[in-house]
């Protein structure tokens, strides 16, 4: 099965390249809370010039815990740059000012020799955070879809450094709130009763409600992210400024929140549902809701909520982080039209497009290819698609289908596929492997193309081709008249004289049997000798279909010269035979291939009867070629060829005799190529000239072959040769 469908393959790879780039950058982002600002953007930045294949990545960020401005850029080699990697940033300030916070959305740089499409994203819902700044040598970037990544990736490291801050800031309360007490313990261990009643009670202070909302507003409105702070019994407790100005509505709103607006329609029963099993469980919770803005518009949001525990594993209250995912949800819709289009695409493609495994199992067919083999989708997959092969197409398409696969390369096979009314019609199918950065096959794609009418013109034209082969044939038969006839004489002559000499020596008295009987028996040799000459000329002038079988070269080259002794002797020519000895066998029609080993040799005779004064010989070799194929070459020393018409030579209807036709030699070019082989014609160092032929012997040469016996012989003679 096959497909060579570049444009197709080529969208379909790149709406799956972009979702594995999203997958592969987002899951740099840890989890772990101990990772490193210095860490995570080396190798983030790293990463978004491989994958994306940028030329310039410059990131500008405040650390989240140590508050210290933190600058790296990454330029691609290819990058003919002089400026180092850390100069970057002072350049990009001198372009495009002081202020990351006030640089454009896009614009053209100068870094060193070349100009870069930049485009820059500020980081933070206030621009405080920092930029991440990508650059291209290419026009046209950012295109739509880099553009929504690299978003994606921003609003991503948003989150993480808004996480980090926040954690690092409770951690930092904590540790504050941690120590006062300490320091207070220590310092009034020793104080009397009274004073340790008073120690208690700034304890129950510091634990009482008042203190701990004091506590947590402050931890809250730290954070830049929506965060909400939730009771144990699952009431909104507290809010930060964020969760306000995103709203719009105030803390004893939000208080009722399953009750209003806050939350779209559609996902606020799914939420009330996560939140009260949360509750229930004391688990975490994670869920993807839309909230409404105080504009009136929803956005996505990822929401996570965790127990914060005290020392004795109870659940004091709920941490409730809301992370915008709006950017993303709307990559993902996209990444998923884009796909929907393509699958579109694909089904309205004339032909029948499939997909398939490594392993060669099927996964996908479009609606025409479905439609047309009347079957369904789950019928056809992994391998149900061969119910509709024809059962004598099936072994061989499966036997290429193999050897294609273990090859990794583009292949293809013709076969016979079902219509769903019966029909059975031609196909070519045709398979393009899809590798994956390690080189590997991932998927097949393949593409099956009607060939029908094609099949049906070759068949048309092999008709027309034998037609006019045999006309050939009668009229090179027709110039071996007087070879044909001494041939033949010989023989009756042989009878006459024997059946003479037999009658004398019965009429003798006594009848001379024993001389009789010997003279009969020459008869019978001479009277065999005759049918076979017979056979052949009647062999030659049949209008049988082409018959493919074995046939043995040099016996077929000993029957054609045969026909040629007396010509030969006539015209003085001396002939050379360097047949190969053990020569394999061939397939292909014996009557076809005689046929043009006849015509060469009648061509070459026909040559050198135009040289006088010189030497005429003919030397008939045949050969094994080194890439499992038979030749056969036919050489002369007549007057040779002119190489401006040796472009010419196998052209229908060109001839270089007075009375020639200039069909000869186009037909055997043709019956050649039936054969799959080729016939060429090279002039010699010496005198005359060279016509060459060469034919496959090698089964797996062969691309059809429907004579079984004809199959079992050549791989008897393939395996005899190889032991």
């Amino acid at each position: 099965m096959v497909i060579n469908s570049e444009h197709t393959v080529e969208q379909h790879e790149h709406v799956r390249r972009c979702v594995d780039d999203l997958d592969r950058i987002l899951a740099r982002f840890p989890v772990s809370r101990d990772e490193s600002l210095s860490r995570l953007i080396p190798d983030l930045l790293d990463m978004l010039i491989g994958v994306l294949g940028l030329d310039l990545v410059y990131f500008y960020a405040k650390d989240p815990i140590s508050s210290e401005p933190f600058e790296l850029a990454r330029i691609a080699q290819s990058l003919e740059a002089s400026a180092e990697p850390l100069e970057v940033g002072r350049l990009l300030r001198g372009s495009l000012g002081a202020e990351q916070g006030k640089w454009p959305s896009q614009r053209r740089l100068t870094i060193g020799p070349s100009q870069l499409s930049a485009m820059i994203l500020r980081l933070g819902v206030e621009n405080d955070f920092g930029v991440l700044l990508a650059g291209s040598r290419r026009a046209e970037f950012p295109d739509e879809t880099e553009s929504v990544r690299l978003k994606i990736v921003a609003s991503q490291a948003v989150n993480w450094l808004q996480e980090k801050q926040l954690l690092h800031e409770r951690k930092r309360i904590s540790e504050t709130i941690d120590q006062q007490v300490a320091l207070q313990v220590q310092s009034l261990s020793a104080l009397s009763r009274k004073q340790e009643r008073e120690i208690a009670e700034l304890r129950r202070l510091v634990d009482s409600p008042s203190a701990r909302e004091v506590d947590i507003q402050l931890i809250l409105d730290a954070m830049p992210a929506p965060l909400a702070i939730m009771t144990a019994e699952g009431e909104v407790q507290a809010v930060n400024l964020p969760v306000l100005e995103y709203f719009g509505k105030s803390l004893e709103e939000l208080k009722r929140w399953s009750t209003i607006d806050a939350v779209h329609p559609d996902d606020l029963q799914p939420t009330i549902r996560a939140w009260r099993r949360a509750v229930e469980t004391g688990e975490p919770y994670e869920i993807e809701s839309r909230h409404r803005r105080r504009d009136g518009i929803y956005r996505w949001f990822h929401v996570r909520g965790f127990p914060l525990r005290d020392i004795s594993g109870k659940i004091v209250c709920w941490c409730v982080l809301q992370i915008d995912i709006e950017d993303r949800k709307n990559a993902e819709n996209a990444l998923v039209a884009s796909e929907r289009n393509l699958n579109l695409i694909i089904n309205t493609i004339p032909a029948l497009v499939w997909s398939a495994r490594p392993d060669g199992s099927a996964e996908f067919f479009n609606q025409h290819y479905l439609d047309y083999v009347g079957l369904s989708s789950e019928t056809v997959q992994d391998w149900g698609w061969t119910a509709a092969v024809h059962p004598d197409d099936l072994d061989g398409l499966a036997n290429a289908w193999q050897l294609i696969m273990a090859s990794r390369q583009p292949g293809e096979k013709e076969a016979r596929l079902r219509r769903f009314d019966g029909t059975y019609r031609w196909f070519l199918f045709r398979a393009n492997p899809l590798r994956g950065e390690d080189g590997n096959v991932v998927r097949w794609f393949g593409l099956n193309t009607d060939i029908e009418d094609r099949k049906r013109a070759e068949e048309d034209l092999r008709n027309t081709q034998a037609k006019l082969a045999h006309m050939a044939r009668v009229m090179t038969v027709g110039e071996l008249t007087a070879s044909i006839a001494h041939e033949i004489s010989q023989p009756l002559s042989g009878i006459v004289t024997n059946a003479s000499t037999g009658l004398r020596m019965l009429t003798a008295d006594p009848p001379n049997i024993a001389g009789a009987r010997e003279t009969v028996r020459r008869t019978i040799r001479d009277g065999n000798r005759a049918s076979v000459i017979i056979g052949r000329l009647r062999a030659l002038f049949n209008r049988k279909a082409p018959l493919t079988q074995p046939v043995n070269l040099n016996e077929a080259t000993r029957e054609v010269i045969a026909l040629s002794l007396d010509r030969l002797r006539r015209d003085g020519v001396i002939l050379r035979m360097e047949l190969a000895d053990s020569l394999p066998l061939v397939l292909g029609d014996r009557i076809q291939l005689q046929q043009v080993i006849l015509n060469l040799v009648q061509n070459a005779l026909d040559a050198m009867s135009m040289v006088d004064g010189t030497a005429r010989a003919l030397t008939i070799k045949t050969e094994l070629e080194e890439s499992d194929r038979v030749r056969l070459s036919v050489l002369d020393t007549g007057p040779g060829l002119d190489p401006a018409l040796l472009d010419r030579l196998f052209d229908p209807f060109f001839t270089t005799k007075d009375e020639g036709m200039g069909i000869g030699l186009s037909v055997s070019r043709s019956i050649i190529e039936n054969h799959h082989g080729s016939l060429w014609a090279t002039a010699n160092d010496g005198p005359g000239a060279t016509f060459s032929f060469s034919i496959p012997w090698n089964l797996d040469d062969v691309t059809s072959m429907h004579d079984r016996d004809a199959r079992r012989t050549l791989a008897e003679n393939r395996v005899t040769r190889n032991s």
